[in-house]
């Protein structure tokens, strides 16, 4: 699979993991053969000249034990458990030279207490806890509500404040172009008849643009950096009928306009796991490449 990028030119990968597989007991050691594998995949993006940005926290804000499922702010998972975490997973991978930056946690939502708040305090507490350790990397910080560019703003009104004393700190959202935002819904025509769901406004080509610029402009008021960390577009306008301009049309707007503003943007390839069924892909697809890498050669 990573052969596979590295041939298309890809030399930036956004690794995820889950929080309980490292750290199977919330505040103890860590599984040394997950840490293994985790490590392997590491080590082979470095022989393919592949950077890598660690995201370890594929959790939504959450940690799973024992059949329970606990949330930043319910006063089990707490920013103090957080920045452990962060703490023992950067002396174990930190001297990995492929790493690229760390990114804190996948789209936290729907946190108990304050919610948004909830996750600032722990976003600071592991920010502090990288820096003991790393000076260097930046650090990605994903927004409360499913780092929702359109949201940003009213989700996040006071993640600005975070304090990193490296001063190199990376706003990350997430865009898709279907309806609501979710990269679940898989036909372009169905997805125009609907609308975007996010801003009560047609979905068309320049869907991505309108729900990026709120994120843009946020950034811009507190002279922040940022970037897409995941975007994603199907691959058939209809159903049982060949056809992609309009995914594609969106995909390549949205590409556009970050790359007009010099902004990094990820897309949510998913590698093999979701298989080549899977609409949002980038997986070869009996032995041809997806329709996707047509829009994505274009920009790296």
């Amino acid at each position: 699979m990573l052969r596979y990028y590295a041939r298309k030119g890809i030399r930036y990968i956004r690794l995820p993991g889950r929080w309980e597989h490292f750290q199977p007991a919330l505040g103890g050691g860590f599984d040394a053969q997950y840490c293994n594998l985790y490590r392997s995949v590491l080590e082979y993006c470095k022989v393919a000249g592949i950077r890598v940005i660690c995201e370890p926290c594929h959790n939504f804000g959450r940690y799973k034990e024992k059949g329970q499922t606990y949330r930043f702010g319910d006063g089990r998972l707490t920013p103090a458990a957080f920045a452990q975490f962060w703490s023992e997973f950067c002396r174990r991978f930190g001297d990995m030279s492929c790493i690229a930056g760390w990114d804190l946690m996948n789209e936290p939502y729907d946190l108990a207490g304050q919610g948004g708040l909830s996750w600032q305090e722990a976003a600071q507490a592991a920010i502090l806890a990288i820096r003991d350790i790393d000076g260097v990397r930046p650090v990605w910080v994903e927004g409360y509500g499913y780092s929702n560019p359109a949201t940003w703003p009213a989700a996040n009104p006071t993640l600005h404040l975070l304090d990193d004393p490296a001063r190199n700190l990376i706003f990350s959202a997430h865009c898709y172009l279907d309806r609501d935002n979710s990269g679940t819904h898989y036909y372009w025509d169905e997805e125009a008849r609907i609308g975007d769901q996010i801003l009560g406004a047609p979905l068309d080509r320049d869907t991505g643009i309108r729900r990026i610029r709120p994120f843009v402009e946020w950034l811009r008021t507190h002279s922040l950096r940022g970037n897409i960390g995941e975007c994603g577009a199907g691959r058939q306008d209809a159903a049982g009928r060949p056809g992609n301009e309009g995914w594609l049309a969106a995909l390549d707007a949205t590409m556009r306009f970050c790359d007009a503003l010099d902004m990094p943007i990820y897309y949510w390839g998913t590698g093999t796991d979701l298989g080549t069924a899977y609409p949002y892909g980038l997986e070869p697809i009996h032995g041809k490449d997806a329709p996707q890498w047509r829009i994505l050669r274009k920009y790296l």
